[in-house]
């Protein structure tokens, strides 16, 4: 008899972890309830960093992400920016964009996005720019990130 009520309160206790885990993984009311309680963030190294800026060309948009040197404990020397190109109507076949990341109204660094062959070239004009780091197309729009380092 013990060892039947051993097993019944074992899978009680199972039942339960996999109902809390379903529960709060299949609705996103919950979900996002318990991480905003909990003041838990998505990492800047996986979202890219806060939005600083958004420059509109008419038919695509220009969002700047802030620079991100986030570490597990305190800032790294090397970091990166990401660069969003989205679409309003449609983008166009070659976007050429000199990005002022620093905010001090010049270019760091000028980007060319060949949108239909999939490829970006960086011309670094500032000395904390590295390389392109990745180019990823999504949705509609494309994503690049750039390498950075601190310069002393």
């Amino acid at each position: 008899m013990k060892h039947i009520l051993k097993i019944a309160g074992y899978a009680w206790a199972v039942a339960c972890v996999i109902a809390v885990l379903a529960t709060f993984m299949g609705n996103d009311y919950f979900a996002a309830r318990l991480a905003s309680a909990t003041g838990v963030t998505i990492s800047p190294r996986y979202s890219g960093g806060e939005i600083v800026r958004s420059v509109d060309h008419g038919a695509y948009r220009t969002v700047i992400h802030r620079p991100v040197f986030d570490g597990l404990i305190g800032e790294r020397k090397d970091g990166f920016i990401q660069i969003e190109w989205q679409p309003v109507t449609a983008l166009p076949p070659v976007i050429e964009d000199g990005i002022d990341f620093t905010g001090d109204g010049k270019a760091d660094f000028a980007f060319r996005l060949d949108t239909a062959a999939g490829q970006g070239t960086l011309t670094p004009v500032n000395p904390s720019v590295i390389a392109l780091q990745m180019l990823l197309k999504v949705n509609q729009g494309w994503v690049a990130r750039i390498q950075l380092r601190k310069v002393s």
